[in-house]
């Protein structure tokens, strides 16, 4: 009957922490199994890891591999603290005399395993932890069968209310500590974010975004700025989240992976394969095989992209190798057959990547596919982002003839910087006259700003274009 309790205790902890887990991380746990890589290939362990030394890389991608779904991820998570408690109990068992009050000790250990998971995203700290936990369990247990011990502790250790308090204190603890601790909701917000940019939600992305949060999150404010720009909302309202510049757009100045992974959807939102594999192989470099399942993934997508049927299918058939892409390799081999004995497009000449220099790259895109809508609205955003009133009409007067003949679909951004140019040059509304409505907004913005009245005018405009040149 007592181990049946215990029993209980210890179930009820798991899906306790499991839950913890599966609820605060769902989104950041299948991102922690794109930045790994294992596969079951005879070369992969000899190729990419030199054992013993590498051993528990090669445990941490053997688990990783399961967080493909958040519900087995969040499984093998709570099952370590919990196989430590077993480890500890195991312990106190053969250490201790009338170990049976002595079962809350292996709960104390829980919180502490449940800190060192929040602070490792590899796991290979935690793989270190549970051999040594394991090592020392089985040494215990070995010296134990030659030499009884009966370690005897005082009574007051032993109430067994201690029993049911101190396993569910610690519980409460570890749950804490995955709402509080320093693998924040925030790094489970921007994972979010890029499961569904991978996946090309964009509507998703724009309410699940507020305009504060984009104001104070580089991250979050350029995957707004991409989920306008993909629905086509750009030129309607880049300023209300956010855009100061250029380097808005994309990440240039930040490594790691999260920052790879944003680049690699903006990248090939703009259709440009290129920068799209470049940035891949740079994810896989900073994953510890040096492969990436996400890497791969999508310089398999890539390379059928470019009709590149040979580079296309070695990817797809490693990945045919692991445990959790039968259904996403599946859906490419269609897409591989009729790729076949294509000629592969590469882009031999003109703009091919941007890396240096948004305004000479976009404007080389611009020049080289003027049909191209969206290339055309985040040059003239970044112009407005940086008050370039000029070059803005003189790119503007071009992109008009493709893109707005029809003067009342333009986009209120474009109509508000009209208003702003028309205090200096009146007869840029002969070319491209504004709205009744805005203009009549802008009257107002302005009389409210010669009056004196300036936070109040930035209040009640705070969208628009006005408030952000002022």
């Amino acid at each position: 009957m007592k181990d049946m309790k215990k029993l209980i205790i210890t179930l009820a902890a798991f899906l306790l922490i499991w839950g913890g887990w599966y609820i605060c991380f769902p989104y950041f746990m299948v991102w922690m199994e794109g930045s790994s890589f294992f596969t079951a290939l005879p070369d992969f362990l000899p190729v990419q890891y030199e054992l013993p030394g590498d051993l528990f890389n090669y445990m941490a991608s053997f688990l990783l591999k399961f967080f493909a779904y958040p519900a087995a991820g969040a499984a093998v998570q709570a099952a370590v603290p919990v196989f430590v408690a077993i480890c500890v109990w195991m312990v106190v068992k053969r250490l201790f005399k009338d170990s049976d009050g002595l079962f809350w000790m292996s709960f104390l250990a829980v919180p502490a395993v449940v800190y060192l998971q929040l602070t490792d995203i590899t796991l290979v700290k935690v793989c270190v932890m549970l051999t040594i936990v394991t090592a020392v369990t089985l040494a215990v247990l070995v010296f134990t069968c030659f030499a009884r011990i009966s370690v005897k502790l005082p009574k007051f250790l032993k109430f067994k209310w201690l029993n049911y308090a101190v396993p569910a204190l610690s519980v409460v603890l570890s749950i804490y500590l995955l709402h509080a601790g320093p693998l924040t909701r925030q790094h489970e917000a921007i994972a979010r974010l890029a499961y569904m940019g991978e996946h090309e939600d964009w509507d998703g992305i724009l309410k699940s975004v507020s305009r504060q949060d984009a104001l104070s999150n580089g991250f979050m404010r350029r995957y707004v700025l991409l989920a306008l720009s993909e629905t086509d909302r750009l030129p309607d309202y880049a300023f209300r989240y956010g855009l100061s510049g250029a380097d808005d757009f994309v990440i240039r100045q930040q490594d790691g992976p999260l920052a790879m992974k944003f680049n690699i959807l903006f990248y090939r939102a703009l259709g440009l394969q290129n920068p799209v594999i470049y940035y891949a192989y740079q994810q896989s470099l900073q994953s510890s095989p040096g492969l990436s399942f996400d890497a791969m993934r999508t310089l398999a997508d890539a390379y059928i992209g470019l009709k590149d049927h040979d580079l296309a299918a070695r990817y797809v058939d490693i990945l045919d190798r692991s445990s959790f892409n039968r259904k996403w390799v599946r859906d490419r081999k269609e897409k591989l057959e009729a790729i076949r004995g294509a000629e592969p497009e590469y882009q031999m000449t003109g703009c091919r990547f941007i890396f240096k220099d948004f305004y000479n790259d976009i404007t080389a895109l611009v020049a080289r596919y003027p049909e191209n809508k969206k290339y055309a609205d985040y040059f003239l955003c970044a112009l407005l982002a940086d008050k370039n009133a000029g070059m803005f009409i003189n790119v503007f007067s071009q992109a008009a003839v493709r893109h707005y003949q029809d003067t009342r679909t333009m986009p209120a951004l474009y109509q508000e910087a009209m208003c702003l140019i028309a205090t200096r040059e009146p007869q840029v509304l002969d070319r491209f006259p504004v709205n009744e409505t805005v203009w009549k907004r802008f009257t107002d913005f302005t009389e409210m700003m010669s009056k004196g009245q300036t936070g109040q005018a930035k209040r009640k405009y705070a969208d628009t274009y006005w408030a952000y040149v002022y």
